[in-house]
């Protein structure tokens, strides 16, 4: 293939196969043992000028797409253009993105690269491309180290109201966060929730000060020194009054770009004590000559903010209103948990007294990791592992008790899922509701053994009495009543419900799309009662008796009962 590629392209250029290790510089493509290297005219204001590329291929041909690269003495005398990574690859086309192409118009794809990458390096002349570009890419140039001296790094991550660019604040982990080392902050509503997540995580940090600056300077490099930093300042005094009691490294500068992203810098560590010279304070070092010599950290930071993030994924601004209240985290409960992690919920109530138990850990959502843990503290560090802007209000006690202390808790919730297959509990529950005038619908859900069927009844506030009785002689249950099929592995209290998490799963993901229907779109005006119905011909093998009118329907269906 490469000798085809050599082929045509050798019919408008001087092209050649080259082996790596006799070319000089550009060490980003010595991982490639040969390279096609094309010596080309390139038009520009000032005259003609002759430059060379290099195109690397890798195998599989039909998997990867050839590579430009700008010889390093080449672009020596260009730079600095948009569109040339760090490496000298020239960024012509998004290798993320999902296309599709044949082998055998490799040679046609590589002769149209070039004429890209010509493109790309005339863009040269244009002043106004060129700032545009700079302005619109600026956190790729602001990442690329120009010279052996600069250091960048992408440890920063912020929760910055860009609007309001004041009252920054800002934190040091100590234990990393990840990679990251910083956060910058002046949203402190959201700030309060992520440092719950932090210290549930057990992540520590120390607050530093940070200090506002513009820099409006888009044309790369950025190699900023110590003393020419100091202009960028928005508030030089406020600097220059707190600098001297502050250690190099523990503080920030931070500026934000048109596009309200969010870079700056730190001053590394330095010997300050000069052999033949009084020791200088911070802010006379860095105004000496000495400052002239050195360079500042460059930092760019990532937005962890929730628009930003749901933006990022579902294309548009989620409004995030819903507040749930769970009831029961057991092995149905955590695994509807998982599902409710999906929807837009801002709040979440999680009642649960039980730790988590070897014994149900293979259906149970939360794993070995978790064992002898408390449910609601398990399921509180999933939700904010998910999203860690949500408020979660967990009870290590059976509601019960809970709604004798606190009555109206539960009325908080839009909806109030009661997952622990209890009957006593349930109606307890519904009664508690009912005096209590709740307005807020429930959602119960529970399955039967075997997963011989899932059940979810919604009740709408005006039907909870009904609801007592329908759950007190359910009608629709697919195991005929009287038949001993509970387990017990020997001594009292060790009793269990046989049913399996792929089974579990295949009925929540059935009525996932009903709970969309009813916490999303609200299309549920009236009470409803749900069926999924299991696998009844792997219930006969095994003995079990089945009501008469599930004999025959198919597997995994879902019918809506009369309620």
């Amino acid at each position: 293939m490469i000798k085809e590629i050599l082929k045509l392209i050798s019919k408008t250029e001087d092209a050649k196969i080259l082996k790596t290790e006799n070319i000089s510089g550009n060490s980003s493509i010595k991982r490639y043992e040969q390279v096609i290297s094309v010596e080309t005219e390139l038009s520009l204001n000032d005259g003609l000028k002759i430059i060379l590329l290099y195109i690397t291929l890798k195998e599989p041909y039909s998997v990867h797409l050839p590579k430009i690269y700008i010889d390093e003495k080449s672009y020596d005398e260009l730079k600095f253009i948009p569109h040339i990574n760090e490496d000298l690859s020239i960024c012509i086309y998004d290798t993320d993105t999902n296309f599709y192409f044949e082998q055998k118009n490799l040679p046609e794809i590589v002769v149209d690269l070039i004429a890209k990458s010509k493109i790309i390096l005339r863009g040269k002349n244009d002043a106004s491309y060129l700032k545009e570009e700079f302005e619109r890419e600026f956190l790729a140039y602001w990442n690329i180290k120009y010279s052996n001296r600069e250091k960048t790094s992408e440890t920063g991550i912020c929760l910055i109201d860009s609007q309001h660019f004041q009252n920054l604040k800002a934190i040091k982990f100590i234990n990393k966060f990840g990679l990251y080392e910083y956060l910058v902050y002046n949203n402190e509503n959201h700030f309060k929730l992520l440092e719950k997540y932090l210290k549930i995580k057990g992540v520590k940090y120390a607050e530093i000060p940070a200090f506002a600056a513009t820099f409006k300077e888009l044309e790369p490099p950025y190699s900023i020194t110590f003393s020419k930093s100091v202009k960028y300042l928005n508030d030089l005094n406020d600097f220059k009054s707190k600098i001297n009691k502050l250690k190099f490294g523990e503080f920030l500068v931070v500026f934000k770009n048109e596009y309200d992203e969010l870079f700056g810098w730190t001053y590394p560590f330095v010997k300050k004590h000069i052999n033949g010279f009084r020791e200088l304070s911070n802010w006379q070092f860095l105004n000496s000559n000495f400052g002239k010599n050195y360079l500042v950290n460059r930092l760019s930071f990532s937005s962890i903010s929730p628009k930003r993030l749901d933006i990022r994924t579902s294309g548009i601004e989620v409004n995030r209103e819903l507040k749930i209240a769970l009831i029961g985290i057991g092995s149905v409960g955590s695994n509807l948990l998982h599902y409710l992690t999906k929807y837009p919920i801002s709040k979440y109530c999680l009642i649960d007294p039980d730790i988590l138990k070897v014994e149900n850990v293979f259906r149970n959502k939360f794993g070995f990791n978790y064992i002898t843990e408390f449910k609601v503290d398990i399921g509180e560090y999933e939700i904010l592992s998910k999203n860690p802007f949500t408020e979660v209000l967990s009870f290590r006690r059976d509601i019960c008790a809970v709604i004798e202390n606190e009555p109206d808790v539960i009325e908080d919730y839009d909806f109030r899922f009661i997952v622990l297959g209890i009957l006593r509990i349930e109606k307890y529950i519904l009664q508690h509701l009912i005096n209590l005038k709740s307005v807020k619908p429930i959602i119960l859900i529970w399955v039967e053994p075997y997963l011989a069927s899932g059940q979810l009844v919604y009740l709408k506030p005006e039907d909870f009495d009904k609801g007592i009785n329908l759950i007190s002689n359910y009608p629709f249950h697919v195991i005929k009543s009287g038949q001993n099929i509970s387990k017990k592995e020997g001594s009292c209290q060790t009793g269990y419900m046989p049913y399996s998490d792929m089974r579990l799963n295949l009925f929540l993901s059935s009525i996932n799309s009903i709970l969309y229907e009813i916490l999303v779109e609200n299309n549920y005006n009236k009470s409803k009662v749900i069926s999924w119905i299991g696998d009844t011909e792997e219930l006969k093998k095994i003995n079990i008796e089945i009501n008469d009118k599930y004999d025959g329907i198919n597997k995994f269906t879902i019918i809506e009962n009369e309620f």
